[in-house]
């Protein structure tokens, strides 16, 4: 991992701008949190990296379902099946190294490289989603094809009721996103 990742924040379509619609900035703030996260991991001492590995995991699960539950079913036929698609198995890919992390302590000798392949998955396909994805969305935004400010109070309430679960029960409980089978008939 390039320990660099914060970097792009600021840079070109992954800022956050003014008069992004509320749905591109929410998700927009999270990637800027998990980009700031991985390169905290990067230098991270063990203690401060399972810490961090918990961290990301939670965050990324609720990222990841509130785009499969509201997002991705509101632009994909906006704007077609390829990057809501690629998208959803990208998400699939993400969802085994973190089923696969939340199963270790941090001593195992391929913690910290797990952690890596996930930062380096987790930065393409955000980066992705800001230059591409959030892209065409503001553009069907601003032609009146989708509201992007009611649809990021569905994804604001839908990630607070997930936070609040996980906080209650150390779970997400029953979600309706894409599910590995689906994915694999795809």
């Amino acid at each position: 991992m390039s320990g660099n990742y914060g970097a792009r924040n600021a840079q070109g379509a992954h800022r956050i701008n003014g008069d992004e619609p509320l749905a591109i900035r929410l998700l927009k703030q999270e990637h800027h949190i998990f980009r700031e996260l991985f390169d905290e991991a990067e230098k991270a001492g063990p203690d401060r990296l399972v810490a961090i590995s918990r961290e990301l995991c939670m965050r990324l699960t609720v990222h990841m379902t509130i785009e499969e539950e509201i997002l991705y079913p509101a632009l994909k036929p906006i704007i077609g099946d390829d990057e809501i698609n690629e998208g959803i198995v990208e998400h699939q890919s993400g969802k085994r190294i973190i089923a696969e992390l939340e199963q270790l302590d941090g001593a195992e000798d391929l913690f910290g490289s797990k952690i890596h392949v996930l930062g380096e998955e987790t930065v393409h396909h955000i980066d992705e989603e800001d230059q591409d994805l959030f892209e065409d969305g503001k553009a069907a935004h601003q032609a009146g094809k989708i509201d992007l400010e009611a649809l990021g109070e569905k994804l604001r309430a839908r990630q607070a009721e997930l936070y609040d679960q996980i906080a209650a029960t150390g779970d997400t409980g029953k979600t309706c996103e894409a599910q590995p089978d689906e994915v694999a008939r795809v």
